[in-house]
């Protein structure tokens, strides 16, 4: 005789259901992780008590932003590229951070132990970067951006020709974390809108031309088999747009002067978080 109940199935089925819950969040870890292997190093090197200043202080300063778990994960891995993409191109200049998601962390551990903060960075990205604001950058921020971008792609094994995003400039997507960035690289190159209190991307389409072929050789950051790889591209009309993960739109151009564009889609909107070169 058959004695499963309605109950019985019930419970089955949720227990089935957290199974694959888990499995698909341990998926998702070990996918992040994999991602830039010189910030995951780092990011588990973050003390405790900066994760409890975190969530103590990033709800407030950053209304919206989940604390959890997941997130903390997300949000320092993102922070420790953007160092890393800093370490990478120490060379060329100083470098802006494209996610408030990152920020928040940034500024957490300002406020609970910046000179640990700063040994840290000592340790694993050989120098110090600064928390600066967008003007004391001493450069466009579009090109701040376009340094980062080439470094975080490099530091994840993609290609700055798109259109892949390295997490530093998924991260607020992501999370949708409202008032932040979501970026997409297209034809034109890298492109931004806002994320509005929902969580939600809408709005003009910011472009940021140095993150973009032409952008990139005219900065001289763009390495012989990256450059030919463009002119390839450029040869057989394709932009690189395929299949670009979306954390963004098109439209509008970035200068100095945009409100929404440059000055808040990389480098905190007002609020200083750029640094290294």
């Amino acid at each position: 005789m058959n004695t499963t109940t309605t109950t019985d199935k019930f419970n089955l089925a949720r227990r089935m259901g957290a199974w694959w819950r888990q499995q698909r969040e341990a998926r998702a870890r070990a996918g992040l992780l994999a991602r830039c292997p010189p910030a995951t190093v780092a990011a588990a090197q973050v003390p405790s008590k900066v994760k409890s200043a975190w969530q103590q202080l990033a709800p407030d300063e950053f209304p919206g932003l989940r604390v959890d778990d997941a997130s903390w994960l997300r949000c320092t891995l993102a922070l420790a590229q953007f160092f890393e993409a800093c370490r990478l191109q120490r060379a060329h200049g100083a470098c802006a951070l494209p996610s408030k998601a990152a920020d928040s962390v940034w500024h957490a551990w300002l406020q609970v132990d910046p000179a640990g903060l700063a040994r840290w960075q000592r340790a694993y990205f050989d120098n110090e970067v600064a928390h600066q604001e967008a003007h004391a950058l001493g450069a466009p921020l579009d090109e701040c951006l376009a340094r980062t971008w080439v470094g975080a792609c490099r530091s994840e094994g993609l290609s700055p020709l798109g259109p892949r995003l390295p997490l530093v400039f998924a991260v607020d997507g992501l999370l949708a974390l409202p008032a932040g960035w979501a970026y997409r690289f297209e034809r034109s190159g890298l492109v931004h809108r806002d994320i509005d209190g929902f969580g939600r991307t809408g709005g003009a389409g910011v472009l940021h031309a140095s993150v973009a072929g032409a952008g990139l050789v005219g900065l001289g950051l763009l390495s012989e088999p990256e450059l030919q790889a463009l002119r390839r591209q450029q040869a057989g009309g394709d932009g690189g747009d395929g299949g670009s993960a979306w954390v963004s739109s098109d439209g509008g151009s970035c200068d100095a002067g945009s409100s929404g564009g440059c000055s808040s889609g990389s480098s905190c909107g007002g609020g200083g978080c750029g640094g290294g070169g």
